[in-house]
């Protein structure tokens, strides 16, 4: 499957796994439905896990705009109820 395009540059993150979870991500590569790679597999778990915390009411949904190259999230008071 496809990654969607995003509008915003991505950014290089790095995180330490154990062997075990590793091998859990590989096998979620197996049929290209989590990527094709252990990291993007776990960049689509990240995704469906704050996707999930925004739901529950965990998280607050922002909204972002790009500013003079940066990307900003712009003041809670700003959004819409």
């Amino acid at each position: 499957m496809a990654r969607p395009t995003n509008n915003f540059d991505s950014v290089t993150m790095t995180i330490a796994v154990t062997p075990q979870i590793k091998m859990y991500l590989e096998d979620l590569t197996a049929d290209g439905m989590y990527g094709c790679s252990p990291s993007e597999a776990a960049r689509l778990l990240i995704a469906q896990a704050l996707e999930q915390k925004l739901k529950e009411g965990a998280l607050t949904r922002r909204k972002f705009i790009v500013q003079n190259g940066d990307v900003l999230s712009t003041a809670a008071s700003a959004l819409p109820s």
